[in-house]
């Protein structure tokens, strides 16, 4: 009788789990560098990152997975129905917790970046410059869609690659996304 109760028991579990409903808001990864929006409805789930959106299918596993046929498959796995892991496969995990259920908090985006629309233009404009324009577009994307630790981490690739490419290393062109200091901190070639 003990046993079959805890069968029971097992079989519930496990449907409450594959039951569960992401709520609708935004979540952050649990080193705090990145933040997505999550809107679930029935079996899909839409996950809208700074730069795109992507929905997210239910299999026979209780995973979501979304693929990129170029790149590779991602899933979300739900732990809650306020965090889930993200990953790839052969790849790591991320856990993303919901901080945030104000609609009105969107996340930033390139979209809303004038920074890189700056650049971008440049980038199209000046095709002399285009590498160190382009290198400044995603120092731009940086800004405003990490935080302030994740996106210095980010810089000091983009700082050696412009240093890199310039005459001048001692004079960054994007000032406005990069700071002197970041600047400086990166040794030049």
């Amino acid at each position: 009788m003990r046993t079959k109760f805890y069968f029971i028991l097992l079989i519930l579990t496990c449907c409450m789990l594959n039951a569960q409903t992401l709520q609708t808001g935004n979540y952050t990864s649990s080193d705090g560098n990145y933040t997505v929006s999550i809107e679930q409805n029935g079996d899909e789930i839409s996950l809208t990152e700074p730069n795109k959106s992507n929905i997210y299918k239910k299999t026979t596993s209780g995973y979501y997975y979304h693929t990129e046929p170029k790149y590779n498959t991602y899933y979300i796995r739900l732990v809650g129905n306020n965090k889930f892991y993200s990953g790839k496969n052969d790849g790591n995990e991320f856990l993303f917790i919901l901080s945030s259920i104000n609609p009105s908090e969107a996340i930033e985006s390139v979209d809303n970046c004038p920074l890189y629309d700056k650049y971008l233009k440049l980038s199209q404009e000046d095709p002399a410059e285009v590498q160190a324009w382009t290198f400044c577009g995603a120092a731009a994307i940086a800004k405003c869609t990490y935080n302030t630790e994740a996106s210095q981490a980010y810089n000091k690739t983009i700082i050696a690659g412009l240093k890199a490419i310039l005459e001048d290393q001692n004079r960054c062109p994007c000032e406005d996304v990069i700071s002197k200091s970041e600047w400086d901190a990166v040794p030049n070639y």
